[in-house]
């Protein structure tokens, strides 16, 4: 794919090297949120952990679930959650007008 076409998240990490990675063979692949940094914006998006290494997590998320396509991205583990949780009340809150 063409890498203009398809730019890295702004936040993507440094791909480790083979032997610091480990596979989720024993769970599979673990649904999770990424947070992705781009030019303009950050975004949140559903995605799920293919492979884990210190400090960073290969995700596989979708640009646009309607459509086929997926990628993969390195990203630090801060930027990995398993739930994203707002104060009630705030204007982020589903729901909130």
């Amino acid at each position: 794919m063409p890498e203009d076409r398809f730019p890295s998240p702004l936040n993507a990490a440094k791909t480790p090297l083979p032997r610091e990675t480990q596979a989720l063979s024993r769970v599979g692949k673990v649904p999770v949120l990424a947070y992705l940094e781009w030019p303009r914006f950050g975004q949140y998006v559903p995605a799920m952990v293919v492979r884990t290494a210190p400090g960073r997590v290969l995700v596989q998320w979708w640009p646009d679930p309607f459509k086929p396509g997926e990628r993969h991205t390195w990203l630090k583990d801060t930027d990995v959650r398993r739930d994203l949780r707002v104060d009630r009340g705030s204007p982020h809150a589903p729901g909130a007008a």
